[in-house]
C-alpha cells in the first residue's frame, strides 16, 4: 500500500517472475536517483577503503604474531636440545666413571696381562660408544681414553722388554762368557701371553722387541766366543793342531745352540706360523753373516802356517758338518746353512793336500845331505805325525779328496820318479767303505812322495845302490813301526793299499841294499859237472881240471866278496840298532846257499888242498853274520 501524497509508479513483471518497477522518468525522480546512486558510491567507497584498511591490520597482526609464535618454537626446540644434551651428558657422565676407574689402575701398572685385557676392552668399548656424540667433551673424554689404552700397552710393552732383558744379560767381562740362550719355561708362557696381547692391541712391538733384545744377546756372545778361537789360534804355538783342543768348538757349541733352543722357544711364543718364521729370521739376520766373518778370520791364520794349521781346517770343516746335521734333525727351518759359509775354508783344506807333498819335496830337496849314520829324517817323523793326525777325519778327508777328481790326479808329477815307485795312484775305492779307502790311498801317495825323494836325494849323494836303499829302509822302516804301533792307521791302511804298497818299496829298496850280497850269493851257484860212463856205473867220480877250476874260482870270488861286505857292514854307523838287526837278518840268506855248496864240495874233489880255497865252515860262516848285528 502506498503513502498518501504519493505517485505510484507502475510495476512489470520480469521473466524470472520478480517484480521490477520502472525507472521514474520526472526530472524530479533523475536528480534524487542521481543523488542517491552518487552516496551509493561514496558508501562504496568508504567501503572499499575500510576493507583496505582491515587487510593492512591483518598483515600487522600476522606480523605481530609471527615472531611470537618462532620464539615459541624456538623455545621448545631449546627444551628439546637441553633434554638431549641433558641425556648426552648422563652418557658422558658414565664413561667418565669408566675411565676415572681405570685410569689408577693402569697407571699403576701391576694389573695382570689379562686385567689389562680387559680394561682396554672397557675403554674401546666406551670409546665406540662415544664416537657419534656432538658434544666437544666427550671428544675430549675419548682422546683421553685413548691415552689411557696406549699408557696400557706401554705398561706391557715395558713389562715384555724388561723380561727379556732380563733372560737375556750381556756382559762387558768377555773372559768370562757364560752363554746361556734356554728361557726358562715359566718366562717363555708369560711372554706367550704378552704377545698374544700386542696382536689384539699393537702387532708391532712383539716381534721387533723380541728380535732386537735376543738377537743383540745371541750376538755378542757369540761375538766374544769367535774373537776368543780367533785369538787363540793366533796365539797357539805352532806346531800339529790336536784335534778338540781348539776355542772355536766353545763357539760352534754355542751356534749351534742358539739356532736350535732360539727356533724351538719362539715357536712356543708366536703362535702364528708366519709370525715365528719372522721372529726368528728376525732375531738370527745377523748371525750368517758373523759366522762367515770368523770363518774368514779364521781361514786367514790357517793359511799363514797350512802345514801344521790344515788339521784345524779338517777340524772345523768336521765340526760344520757335525753341527748341521744337528741343525737339520732338531729345526723345523734353518735360517742359513752353515756349510755354504765354509767355501773358503773347505777349498783351503783341499789346497793342504798338495801343500803337503809340496813341503815334503822342498824339505828333502833342500838338505844339505842324508846323514851318514842312516838316522830318520826329521820330515819323515813330520810326515807320520800328519798320517797320526789324518786318521781322525778319514770321512772329512774322503768328502774333500772325492771333489779333486780321481786319485791319479793328486799326486804332484814329480819330476824324478823312482825306480820302484809306486805313486801312480791307482786303485777304486770300494763304495762300502770309501772313506777309509780313499784316505788309505792318500796316504799312500803321502809315503811315495817322501819315499821318492829320498831316493832322488840319495842318488845325488851316492853312486851305488846299496846306501840308497838303506836311506829308504831306515825311513820306511820307521814308517812301518809307527803304522804297527796304531791300530787305527794299521786298519786303515789294510782297508785299502797302503800296506801292500809299503812291502812293495820295502822289497825294491832292500833289492838295492841287497845288490852286492846277490853278487856274492850268485858264487854259489852250482855248476854242471859231466861224468864219465865209468862214473856213471859206479865207478869214483872225477871232475874235469876246467870244473875244478870253476870251483876254485868261485870260492875265492865269494871269500873275497864275503869279507868285503862285511867289513862295508861293519862300516855302518846304524843310528837305529833295529835298523842293524834287520840288515843283518836279511844279509843271512847267504847262510843256507853257503852251507849247500859247501856240503857239496867240502870233500875237496876240485882240489886237493880245499884249505887253500875254503875260508869258512858252516858254523863260522854263521858266526860272521852273527857278528852283524
Amino acid at each position: 500500500m502506498s503513502r498518501p501524497g504519493m505517485i505510484r509508479s507502475p510495476t512489470y513483471t520480469l521473466s524470472n517472475g520478480a517484480l521490477s518497477t520502472p525507472l521514474p522518468r520526472t526530472p524530479v525522480s533523475a536528480a534524487a536517483l542521481e543523488q542517491a546512486l552518487h552516496k551509493a558510491d561514496n558508501l562504496a567507497h568508504q567501503i572499499a577503503g575500510s576493507l583496505t584498511r582491515l587487510g593492512g591490520a591483518s598483515t600487522t597482526i600476522e606480523n605481530a604474531i609471527k615472531p611470537i609464535s618462532g620464539s615459541t618454537q624456538t623455545y621448545t626446540n631449546i627444551a628439546k636440545n637441553v633434554d638431549a644434551t641433558v641425556g648426552e651428558l648422563e652418557v658422558l657422565r658414565s664413561y667418565q666413571v669408566i675411565f676415572e676407574e681405570e685410569e689408577p689402575r693402569i697407571r699403576r701398572g701391576n694389573l695382570e696381562i689379562v686385567e689389562y685385557s680387559q680394561s682396554i676392552d672397557r675403554l674401546k668399548s666406551a670409546i665406540k660408544s662415544l664416537e657419534g656424540s656432538p658434544l666437544k667433551s666427550s671428544q675430549q673424554v675419548t682422546v683421553r681414553m685413548n691415552q689411557l689404552i696406549i699408557t696400557a700397552v706401554s705398561n706391557v710393552r715395558d713389562r715384555y722388554r724388561k723380561m727379556l732383558i732380563s733372560t737375556s744379560p750381556i756382559s762387558d767381562a768377555e773372559s768370562k762368557v757364560e752363554f746361556e740362550p734356554e728361557i726358562p719355561e715359566a718366562t717363555i708362557k708369560d711372554l706367550s701371553i704378552m704377545v698374544d696381547f700386542f696382536m689384539v692391541t699393537d702387532m708391532s712391538a712383539a716381534v721387533p722387541l723380541y728380535a732386537d733384545i735376543r738377537g743383540k744377546y745371541i750376538m755378542h756372545n757369540l761375538s766374544v766366543l769367535s774373537d776368543m778361537a780367533v785369538k787363540a789360534e793366533i796365539k797357539r804355538v805352532q806346531g800339529f793342531y790336536r784335534k778338540g783342543t781348539s776355542s772355536f768348538k766353545l763357539y760352534m757349541d754355542a751356534l749351534l745352540k742358539a739356532m736350535v733352543t732360539e727356533e724351538r722357544m719362539i715357536r712356543k711364543i708366536f703362535k702364528a706360523k708366519s709370525d715365528s718364521q719372522n721372529a726368528l729370521s728376525s732375531t738370527l739376520k745377523d748371525l750368517e753373516k758373523s759366522f762367515e766373518t770368523t770363518l774368514q778370520a779364521i781361514n786367514s791364520v790357517i793359511r799363514k802356517n797350512l802345514i801344521t794349521n790344515c788339521f784345524y781346517a779338517y777340524d772345523i770343516i768336521e765340526q760344520i758338518h757335525t753341527a748341521s746335521g744337528e741343525i737339520l734333525l732338531a729345526t723345523e727351518s734353518p735360517v742359513f746353512s752353515l756349510e755354504s759359509c765354509g767355501k773358503e775354508l773347505r777349498k783351503t783344506a783341499q789346497d793342504s793336500f798338495h801343500e803337503m807333498l809340496r813341503h815334503i819335496e822342498s824339505v828333502v830337496s833342500g838338505l844339505p845331505g842324508l846323514p851318514v849314520d842312516f838316522a830318520v829324517l826329521d820330515i819323515t817323523k813330520q810326515v807320520m805325525g800328519w798320517v797320526a793326525r789324518l786318521e781322525d777325519y778319514d770321512t772329512t778327508l774322503a768328502s774333500l779328496l772325492i771333489p779333486l777328481g780321481a786319485p791319479s790326479t793328486w799326486s804332484l808329477g814329480l819330476s824324478y820318479q823312482s825306480t820302484f815307485s809306486t805313486a801312480t795312484g791307482s786303485g777304486t775305492p770300494d763304495s762300502s767303505n770309501m772313506a777309509a779307502e780313499i784316505l788309505s790311498l792318500f796316504i799312500a801317495e803321502i809315503f811315495d812322495d817322501l819315499l821318492v825323494n829320498i831316493e832322488a836325494k840319495a842318488r845325488t849323494q851316492y853312486k851305488k845302490v846299496t846306501r840308497v836303499g838303506l836311506q829308504i829302509i831306515a825311513n820306511l822302516m820307521y814308517v812301518e813301526r809307527a803304522v804297527r804301533s796304531s791300530s787305527e792307521i794299521s786298519a786303515l791302511l789294510t782297508s785299502g793299499t797302503g800296506i801292500e804298497r809299503l812291502d812293495k818299496i820295502r822289497k825294491r829298496a832292500l833289492n838295492m841294499f841287497l845288490d852286492g850280497w846277490k853278487v856274492c850269493a850268485s858264487y854259489l851257484m852250482d855248476v854242471t859237472v859231466v861224468r864219465s860212463a865209468s862214473t856213471a856205473s859206479g865207478g869214483k867220480a872225477s871232475m874235469s881240471s876246467k870244473d875244478r877250476e870253476v870251483i876254485k874260482e868261485k870260492f875265492r870270488n865269494f871269500n873275497t866278496s864275503f869279507d868285503e861286505l862285511v867289513v862295508k857292514f861293519k862300516e855302518y854307523n846304524f843310528a837305529d840298532a833295529e835298523l842293524r838287526a834287520y840288515l843283518a837278518k836279511e844279509v843271512a840268506f847267504v847262510s843256507p846257499l853257503y852251507q849247500r855248496f859247501y856240503e857239496k864240495h867240502k870233500a875237496g874233489e876240485f882240489s886237493k888242498h880245499t884249505e887253500k880255497y875254503i875260508k869258512y865252515n858252516k858254523s863260522q860262516l854263521d858266526q860272521m853274520l852273527a857278528s852283524l848285528t
